[in-house]
């Protein structure tokens, strides 16, 4: 299964002193923290962004169509302000199953109805990731399959349990997979981290050798 894909490339990188993380998850500030950055967060209408690139790439096969809508998304967290010597980074990660995208749930029942259909199935999680200066830009975007055990009765408790705890409620596809019972996960395909929100090993190549390692 090929993982990664490149979306958009223009210019070479150059020398930076200054990283700026356009995110507020703090699960991609540790993921970066190997860079030192600056986190700089604005509102955006992400799911404006969304629908209107959905429609754009409606003629591609769903997976596509959503992975070139995050990397918009991601594009658009960066902007066009942007400052000499410094090297912006955005992310953006969406749980797609059944052809269909998987948003933060909006309460624990939806919570609840996310996290049981992913069991016996295999879903995907993508996260699109944009690196900007001024006369440079590479944009790209991973893909990790995620397929849960089938459902048995004595999970019922630690699903519930899970729920409880709040943690699903602000996580694409009501899970962190470093949160999850490790009961419910039959096997991952592709890069965990992108599962987590930023795959660190394909960025990093990308910044010290410019071009990706993976075929």
């Amino acid at each position: 299964m090929q993982t990664v894909y490149d979306y958009q490339k223009e210019g070479q990188l150059n020398s930076y002193q200054e990283v700026i993380l356009k995110s507020g998850s703090p699960r991609r500030r540790e993921l970066l923290d190997f860079l030192r950055p600056q986190v700089l967060v604005e509102s955006l209408d992400e799911r404006a962004i969304e629908e209107r690139y959905m429609a754009k790439y409606q003629q591609d096969p769903y997976i596509e169509r959503v992975a070139k809508t995050c990397c918009e998304i991601a594009k658009e967290k960066i902007g066009n302000d942007l400052k000499e010597l410094c090297l912006y980074i955005a992310a953006d990660t969406v749980v797609v199953h059944h052809d269909q995208i998987y948003h933060k749930p909006k309460d624990d029942q939806e919570a609840y109805s996310m996290l049981r259909s992913y069991f016996g199935k295999t879903h995907y999680v993508i996260t699109a990731v944009c690196m900007r200066q001024k006369e440079y830009l590479d944009s790209f975007y991973c893909v990790t399959a995620v397929t849960f055990v089938p459902y048995y009765p004595d999970l019922e408790a630690p699903i519930r349990a899970y729920i409880q705890s709040g943690s699903c409620l602000d996580k694409s596809g009501a899970y962190g997979i470093q949160e999850l019972d490790p009961r419910f996960v039959a096997s991952i395909e592709g890069d965990i981290h992108t599962v987590i929100g930023l795959p660190v090993a394909e960025l990093s190549r990308r910044l010290n050798f410019g071009k990706s390692f993976f075929v």
